[in-house]
């Protein structure tokens, strides 16, 4: 069986809160939240104003104290409090704009100006016919039928380069049956 224990309640005065407008305070309103702290040691309701913009701050408990003790007493906090908001957008006034990089400004005058370029021709023949030996040393490293190859999906059936071709991709579809067949 548990025994029944009241706990003393601890009478306090009831606080009265005061709803503020959302504008710097008034001297009347300062000197009147000093008082009230100095008797109470907390503000009258629960928010102080941003002395620039006026924007309430919600200001009760161990933050309160740390910026009271930060400003050097509740009558300085008052007067010199200011809000997040208005510190960042401070110092955002105060960046320099970044201008744009030159290569952006470079092609924005490119874009306004109607330029001739005189663009040499370029000759994709070869100087001279290739032998079968070049043929199967530069496909090595390349295709030389890459559209043959990717529309039979990956097999070089149909490509007149096969016989010469020594690049490891080489493949016919039917090669790949017959190896499967082999394995059996």
């Amino acid at each position: 069986m548990k025994a029944k224990t009241k706990l003393a309640r601890r009478k306090t005065k009831p606080v009265k809160f005061v709803k503020i407008e959302a504008k710097p305070l008034t001297e009347e309103q300062i000197n009147s939240f000093v008082q009230y702290y100095n008797k109470n040691k907390t503000i009258p309701g629960s928010k102080i104003p941003c002395t620039i913009t006026g924007k309430l701050t919600t200001c009760v408990g161990p933050w309160m104290i740390k910026k009271v003790k930060e400003f050097g007493g509740i009558e300085k906090l008052l007067r010199k409090y200011v809000c997040r908001g208005a510190i960042k957008t401070e110092k955002e006034s105060k960046k320099p704009k970044v201008k744009k990089s030159i290569r952006a400004s470079k092609i924005e005058e490119l874009r306004d100006e109607q330029k001739n370029w005189d663009i040499p021709k370029i000759d994709f023949t070869p100087s001279r016919p290739m032998n079968d030996g070049e043929l199967s040393e530069a496909s090595k490293t390349t295709c030389f039928r890459p559209d043959v190859y990717l529309d039979n999906d990956n097999y070089c059936d149909g490509c007149e380069f096969y016989d010469v071709c020594t690049n490891s991709l080489r493949r016919l579809a039917d090669w790949n049956k017959t190896k499967k067949k082999s394995k059996k």
